[in-house]
Parts: structure tokens; sequence; C-alpha cells
């Protein structure tokens, strides 16, 4: 950034986005000109002497502030977003979100919240590459469940994976949920308890299919009601005698797809 030593000025912090960093620089701290307005870009703390750089905008300001601190993590970014809807900035004048990968106004609505996520979390996603598509699952948990993967973070070092899966296992099976499921290691209890409940689901599918002459199949693993019902056949005599069969079973088709709807898989 080119620019120049200023001194007497003020600058305002309506762009600061970083927390206070352990590293101390050697460089006075960097604002931005904005017809006249100072703006911190770096730094951020009051000092004698600042180095000015001139800005067309806030968003050009922004990108320059983003740009200083090279690779930034996901508290930075959901910081830097709170900041551009706060001002009016527009996202897409901001750079840094295209270079990661970051657009639409669901991920953005995502990425802020992780701005009001308390300390500990804030503290592990600094440190995780975690995505943005595993936190609105995260968002969309309730209180205890949130709660829990908190405190877990907050009391050891889980991996990415692990963090991810804790995620996706409290969200499917929350209803379910109960206190002891949450005492001790609850990927653990939850999967035992879904490959339970899984077992115990496929057995009932099995039996109503196997009323038909044909074999029933989910094609998306039951995440919809959807069935793909195939047969095999050698002959034209075969599979007209096969179709008359199962056309005549109606009642059993009912029967498995009341199944489902008692599963609530629709």
């Amino acid at each position: 950034m080119k620019g120049k030593p200023i001194t007497g000025i003020t600058p305002s912090k309506a762009l600061c986005w970083t927390e206070k960093r352990d590293e101390t620089s050697i460089f006075p701290p960097a604002v931005a000109d904005i017809n006249g307005e100072y703006f911190f870009i770096s730094g951020f703390d009051e000092a004698e002497n600042y180095y000015a750089v001139e800005a067309a905008n806030l968003a050009q300001a922004l990108e320059l502030s983003a740009s200083a601190y090279g690779r930034i993590n996901i508290v930075d970014l959901a910081n830097i977003s709170c900041i551009c809807t706060k001002l009016g900035i527009s996202h897409s004048e901001v750079k840094v979100f295209s270079q990661y990968n970051i657009k639409g106004r669901q991920n953005f609505q995502t990425l802020e919240a992780v701005a009001s996520y308390p300390e500990p979390l804030k503290k592990y996603l600094r440190s995780k590459d975690i995505p943005l598509k595993t936190l609105a699952v995260f968002n969309k948990l309730n209180d205890t469940c949130m709660a829990y993967i908190i405190s877990t973070v907050a009391a050891r070092d889980i991996s990415q994976g692990d963090f991810r899966n804790l995620v996706n296992i409290l969200f499917d099976m929350m209803p379910e949920i109960t206190p002891e499921h949450l005492r001790g290691d609850a990927l653990k209890n939850l999967s035992a308890e879904r490959d339970r409940t899984r077992r115990t689901f496929m057995e009932g599918f099995a039996e109503l299919a196997a009323e038909l002459p044909l074999t029933v199949s989910s094609p998306d693993n039951f995440e919809t009601g959807r069935l793909t019902f195939s047969f095999t056949a050698e002959s034209a005599k075969e599979a007209e005698h096969i179709l008359g069969s199962a056309l005549s079973q109606t009642t059993a088709i009912q029967k498995i797809y009341g199944f489902m709807d008692e599963q609530d898989i629709s």
C-alpha cells in the first residue's frame, strides 16, 4: 500500500474487524483516507503517528484492510461481513469473500451468526477450517445441543471431522435426544442409538417389501420418500405375470408408504 505518514488525526474504528493480535509491529497503524475522513485499516490502536493511504470508498478501504493481514479465519470474515451489513457496503465489492468462495444471502446470514458465538466456540473456529454448510446446521440446533458442542470444544481440541459429525448427528436425532445421550461422548452414544434405530427400520421395511414381487429400494438412502420399484424378467410372459401380481397388491404398497410416513420420511 502506497501512502504517507500522518499525525494529528483521530481515525474512526468503524472498519475494525479483527480482535487484538498478539504480535507487535514496527510499523505505525494504517488508516484509509476517504475524502479527508480517516478509518483504521490495520493496527487499530490509537497512536501519535499513522500511515495513511487513499481509498475511494468504504468498500475499498475494507478490502485494503483484509488484504493487509493475508489469510484470515472465519471469525474475522464474520466480523467483516457484519461491518458490511451495518455500513451498507455491498459484499460483492469486498473481494475477500469471493476469495473464500462465500456468496449468497443465506451464506452471509450463516457467516454473520458466527460473530455472536460465545468465545470458546470462536476460539475453536479460529484454528479450524469448518465449512459454512456445517455452521448452517449448527445454527439450527436447539439450545441444549448448542451448549453441548460449545462445552465440548472448550474442554478439548476435537478434530474437524468429529465437529462436523457431531453437529450432523445432533441435528438428525435432535427430537429423540435425552440427557443420557449427552453424558460423556455424545457422538459415540448417538451413533450407537442411530445404528439401532436404522437397523430396526430396515428390518421393518424389508419385511413389508418382501410381500411384493418387486425389488423396492430408496434412490437417496431414505432422505426422502421416493422409492424405486424394479424387477427382472426373462420373457414378456414373465414380465406380464410380475406386473399383474404387483398391481393386485396395492395394499402392500400402501403399507410401505404408511410405514415410511410413521418414520417421518416423506
